[in-house]
């Protein structure tokens, strides 16, 4: 190959790997952290009331009924029911409050019901940390985030494929090295290109996977406006999606027992039924859709909608034939986060993902290292490339360790909680980039940062220890173990980021020459041996 489409190669990944360092770093990170969502909910929940798996859970038709009774709910509008399982072990209901006074619409009442007693415990939505991270891993929090994240995973596509060209020749004799006796620079490339070797397979799959997901929305956009001229639901009713409409009669009509009916349909249809969506309930125009998981297909949804008036699941409002692109769809979406198969696979995927984010900072220091001596960049520049880069990068750890601290120990019944979390993540996350704009020391940044997140981990576990330690233990033994296995992955992952900072602090500062990168000199023209040295001489190889 040759020198000079190696070099190119090495600049465009360099680049490029600075421009989108910290979205992708918060991609990497908060889908890592979102392979554990359950876990995550239930650690947060369970403590603050906790549930016995091992006791009868209470009929979803009686549960229904006793709520709806204490709240004012708009029974001729859409509700929702998700179903107590082994993934979240409550009733959640989304039930739509009656008109205030004026007639102007309140928002849904979002209610957490324990799955024995039937008592509402909390707003569903006070425990919100696990979501946010989800919905930061999707869309980065912003307007029109989706389409950024898909911008940023064909980008990561690129640096792939250059990272590939620029690693080629030494990608299996150098798998493994590391280079230790080195100086800080080599040790940083061997970090970067081993972990970049290792996660390639895990790296491409979640770079095409993310690009299906939120550019495929691109194409949707512009077959909505060339082709259905807007109508989007005509382009889903094509697609497959058509929604079923009925509008209320007035007519009252008696609903049918939903445990009956959840149970007939669990078993014609082999599958496990989550949730319910049922519109216009008692009256006689009244549609009940059951959403499940078939039993013995991973990536197989089933989805029918039964009418009241006709104690049936009619087949004009439920088509023979499934939906190829969702299943599809569903398929990706299994591959990305791991579905199909245990929690051992989980846990693979999640220290890849964190390799991946080691790896990102890895490769900034190197590039700032890089352009902090080259007198063609400003200071200025430079300066800002370490405070959006090192700092977003850091502040995300930072602010996630806050977030979960906050989560553990703020009261659930604090209206305020939720975005009292949120601000706080996003506080954390600026004020470590503010920092990270008047320091000049990236290694002892980083540092710190890992010192200061351990901390909050040991905190966060010490507050679980000393509020909630006995009901964590009882829910271990009531079968919901994962509480207590969340609380000691925070003691692990502490441990990490810890040893992290005192590997920092205790690696020897390299020699002042070992610092100085030349500038880039024109290579031999079609020399494999001249690339490999200006790659040696920039801390790649």
């Amino acid at each position: 190959m040759k020198a000079q489409t190696i070099r190119s190669a090495l600049d465009g990944h360099g680049w490029l790997g600075i421009f989108i360092s910290v979205p992708l770093f918060i991609v990497f990170w908060a889908g890592s952290l979102t392979l554990f969502y359950p876990e995550l909910k239930k650690w947060a929940e369970l403590p603050q009331f906790p549930v016995d798996a091992t006791q009868v859970v209470m009929p979803v038709n009686q549960v229904l009924q006793r709520t709806l009774a204490r709240y004012p709910v708009d029974t001729s509008e859409t509700m929702f029911l998700v179903l107590p399982d082994e993934n979240q072990p409550w009733y959640q209901f989304y039930l739509p409050q009656l008109p205030d006074e004026q007639g102007v619409k309140t928002d849904m009442l979002e209610l957490l019901v324990h799955p024995v007693s039937g008592e509402v415990v909390t707003d569903a939505e006070q425990f919100h940390f696990a979501d946010f991270l989800y919905k930061l891993h999707i869309d980065l929090y912003l307007p029109a985030g989706d389409y950024l994240v898909g911008f940023i995973s064909l980008l990561f596509m690129v640096i792939i494929f250059t990272g590939v060209v620029v690693q080629l020749k030494k990608l299996f004799s150098n798998f493994f090295l590391y280079r230790s006796d080195k100086t800080q620079r080599y040790r940083l490339t061997d970090i970067h290109n081993v972990i970049g070797v290792i996660s390639l397979p895990y790296s491409f799959i979640f770079a095409l996977t993310g690009l299906m997901f939120n550019l495929g929305l691109i194409s949707q956009l512009v077959t909505l406006t060339l082709v259905y001229e807007g109508d989007r639901q005509r382009m889903f009713a094509d697609a497959g999606f058509a929604r079923v409409v009925e509008q209320p009669s007035g007519v009252a009509q008696q609903m049918p027992d939903l445990d009956q009916l959840i149970a007939q349909w669990e078993k014609q249809q082999n599958a496990h039924a989550h949730s319910l969506r049922i519109d216009h309930y008692g009256d006689q125009n009244a549609l009940i859709r059951l959403i499940g998981q078939h039993n013995d297909n991973f990536v197989q949804r089933i989805d029918m909608i039964y009418r009241v008036r006709d104690s049936e699941f009619p087949a004009d409002i439920n088509p023979a034939e499934r939906n190829a692109f969702a299943d599809g769809t569903r398929f990706l979406y299994a591959l990305h986060f791991g579905h199909f198969a245990g929690v051992d696979l989980r846990i693979l995927y999640f220290l890849l993902g964190l390799g991946v984010c080691a790896m990102i900072v890895a490769g900034n220091m190197l590039w700032l290292n890089k352009y902090s001596k080259n007198r063609a960049v400003s200071k200025r520049v430079s300066g800002l490339l370490q405070a959006t880069t090192l700092g977003g990068c850091v502040g995300i750890v930072l602010a996630t360790c806050v977030g979960f601290l906050l989560e553990r120990t703020l009261a659930p019944g604090w209206l305020s909680r939720t975005p009292l979390i949120e601000v706080s993540f996003a506080a954390t996350l600026l004020f470590t980039m503010l920092l990270a704009c008047v320091t000049t020391r990236a290694k002892h940044f980083v540092m710190q940062g890992m010192l200061v997140g351990g901390v909050l981990l040991l905190i966060t576990l010490a507050c679980d220890l000393l509020m909630f330690g006995a009901e964590i233990m009882q829910l271990a033994h009531n079968g919901f173990a994962e509480v207590l296995a969340v609380s000691v992955s925070f003691a692990l992952v502490a441990a990490l980021l810890l040893w992290i900072a005192i590997h920092f602090r205790q690696a020897p500062e390299p020699a002042k020459a070992n610092h100085i990168t030349p500038p880039y000199t024109a290579a031999a023209p079609a020399e494999l041996t001249a690339a490999e040295n200006a790659n040696q001489r920039d801390g790649l190889v």
